[in-house]
């Protein structure tokens, strides 16, 4: 028999189970520091995240493929329009190791947590206006593949005299370098280090990023063991975030002005 809050749902074109908590806990958090707002776009073969931040510095893209769900039943395709704030206050009531399920009508969403308590949200599937592009490609002449905690503590360092970081890629070698007035601050990772697991330089690159907004997703260095780091001179950065289950968290941010 369904619940209170179950019957209140209505036609149900989307039932999916999520077996990690954590991970949409650590996904939602980053969510939450980019917008306000976000729209899931739920598929007979994959759910997907795409936005921007209000100033359109930042845009951050969720891809998690029908088989990083425990059920995935989608009878049509569907928007999922959720207040972040909200999504991440009722994520965070999880503990490790439960499962989340997502149960979407045309109007409702109903959040279920299931582990040691079982617990329900009813929210309204709100309508979010996208004004983002279908696909953004970008070419770049530098890209770095990193251990996770290693980029993490980097940035950490860097934090300490600017608020902006400045990445340089080199034949065999990405630094990651800051500088106030007087100090200064680099990391320097080599081909063949232990932390620096692949690098492939097309030409030397350099470009400065805002350190703030690059700590807006660093908490997803939680679920990913590595990072892949691209840029060239001048132009947004990407970091992408490839999850063990297969679902992958693309970021890109746009280059401060100067170097």
């Amino acid at each position: 028999m369904a619940s209170t809050l179950e019957s209140q749902v209505g036609n149900v074109k989307a039932n999916v189970r999520y077996p990690n908590s954590r991970i949409l806990m650590e996904i939602s958090s980053s969510l939450s520091d980019i917008l306000e707002e976000v729209n899931f776009e739920i598929t007979k073969e994959a759910l997907r995240i795409r936005g921007t931040d209000p100033a359109k510095i930042a845009y951050i893209e969720v891809f998690m493929p029908m088989e990083s769900f425990l059920d995935y039943e989608v009878k049509e395709e569907i928007n999922m329009g959720v207040n972040v704030a909200s999504l991440e206050n009722i994520i965070s009531r999880s503990k490790r190791g439960d499962e989340v399920t997502f149960m979407v009508s045309d109007d409702k969403v109903l959040i279920k947590i299931e582990g040691e308590v079982n617990k329900k949200f009813l929210l309204p599937n709100i309508e979010v206006i996208l004004d983002v592009p279908s696909e953004i490609k970008i070419d770049y002449d530098a890209k770095v593949q990193i251990i996770a905690d290693s980029f993490k503590r980097a940035l950490s360092d860097a934090s300490i005299f600017s608020d902006n970081v400045e990445f340089v890629a080199e034949e065999n070698k990405f630094i990651v370098r800051s500088e106030g007035e007087g100090p200064r601050g680099e990391a320097v990772f080599m081909a063949g280090s232990g932390s620096l697991i692949d690098i492939e330089v097309k030409q030397g690159a350099r470009s400065k990023y805002d350190i703030n907004y690059l700590n807006s997703v660093l908490n997803l260095a939680k679920i990913a063991e590595t990072i892949e780091v691209a840029f060239s001179t001048e132009k947004p950065l990407q970091l992408l975030f490839n999850i063990s289950d297969n679902s992958r968290v693309r970021y890109l941010l746009a280059p401060t002005s100067g170097l």
